[in-house]
């Protein structure tokens, strides 16, 4: 394998999926303009305030429509004032009694769940709401959250690797998450699942991380999980914690438990941007804000040391695209991930062929 194998540059993408777009909380009353597997769509919401996707271009003279404003139901043109509904067809001009043929312009599937706005990408008919990832933990009563949307210069694949290899922990977050141990005597078993890989590491009796010693008020070795669940093509699950050093936790026990689950929707814009978005959730520290911010604080760190990361290693890939890699015995879980996205790929070239639109007539 070489740099630009590892970039996929000019690579197509999954399609036959769900894609995070947005927080529920981005898309107000305004549009709200987004780039998908390189497509450009717009969102709104409706009176209802229930979400519409549609291709975010005015058939007229192409400018974005989410330069234009909502008006009901319709989005409405800024340019020259052509009105859409939620279909996509184009319900007035003005100035003339009916739009011309080919007015009409595409609209997706979109569904809101979990505080999260989800536009599928294939073919409309095979738009199933139940191969949504959940994140229920977004709205559960009782938990708190602190969340990001970032706009990565890097490969969406960049971002999954770092995420299915928690190894990095011991050398990017050593100050807060990170200790030798993650890296050094981690057990670590990675297995495919019907939709995605799971990667189970566990490392045993060992000294507490900096935030989990603060946090979980450890004053003892602990036994550590770091279970991370990707669905293909794009999104994770990682639930992290920690419990007192042979108490039970690996058998769902454990005295002084410490646990936070992190949400993972990592969308290409292309094969060199990615809007990035992640959540950290948690019920502890309910009661407690000052320091439920600063764990908070801490948590934002980490993810910035992995963007840096992202970006460095996205600017290295495309400075010597034929330099070669190798691959280390915690890259299992990354490259089953590959290998089942390259899968899906020659999957949907096989079966869907050209037919990517929802037009109406």
């Amino acid at each position: 394998m070489l740099n630009r194998d590892l970039a996929r540059a000019g690579q197509d993408f999954v399609r036959e999926a769900w894609y995070l777009a947005a927080w529920s909380d981005e898309l107000e009353t305004k549009p709200l303009g987004v780039v998908l597997l390189g497509e450009s769509i717009v969102l709104y919401r409706r009176d209802d305030a229930s979400p519409v996707a549609l291709d975010d271009r005015c058939s007229h003279r192409s400018l974005p429509l989410s330069l234009g404003r909502v008006r009901g139901d319709r989005i409405v043109c800024g340019y020259h004032g052509l009105q859409f509904d939620a279909s996509g067809r184009c319900l007035h001009v003005p100035g003339q009694p009916a739009a011309p043929d080919g007015a009409a312009i595409r609209s997706y599937p979109i569904i809101e769940q979990d505080n999260c706005i989800w536009v599928w990408m294939g073919l409309p008919h095979n738009a199933d709401p139940t191969k949504i990832t959940r994140f229920p933990w977004m709205t559960k009563k009782g938990w708190r959250q602190t969340k990001l949307h970032a706009r990565i210069p890097a490969n969406y694949q960049l971002i999954i690797d770092n995420l299915l290899d928690l190894s990095h922990l011991s050398f990017v977050h050593s100050t807060t998450v990170g200790s030798p141990e993650l890296a050094e005597s981690a057990n670590v078993k990675a297995e495919p699942t019907e939709d995605g890989v799971l990667v189970s590491r566990w490392t045993l009796d060992v000294p507490p991380a900096p935030t989990y010693a603060q946090f979980g008020n450890y004053d003892c070795n602990v036994d550590r999980w770091q279970i991370s669940r990707w669905f293909v093509p794009s999104t994770l699950v990682i639930r992290n914690g920690s419990a007192k050093a042979g108490t039970g936790a690996q058998s769902g026990g454990g005295e002084q438990r410490f646990e936070f689950i992190v949400c993972h929707g990592v969308t290409p814009e292309s094969d060199k941007v990615t809007n990035y978005f992640w959540a950290v959730t948690h019920n502890f520290l309910y009661d407690d804000l000052p320091a439920a911010e600063q764990f908070h604080r801490q948590s934002h760190q980490v993810i910035g040391e992995d963007i840096a990361v992202f970006k460095a290693q996205q600017e290295m890939l495309e400075r010597q695209p034929f330099a070669p890699i190798v691959h280390i015995r915690y890259d299992a879980g990354p490259l089953q991930a590959r290998r089942m996205i390259d899968g899906r790929l020659a999957a949907e070239a096989r079966t869907c062929g050209k037919e990517k639109v929802n037009v109406p007539a």
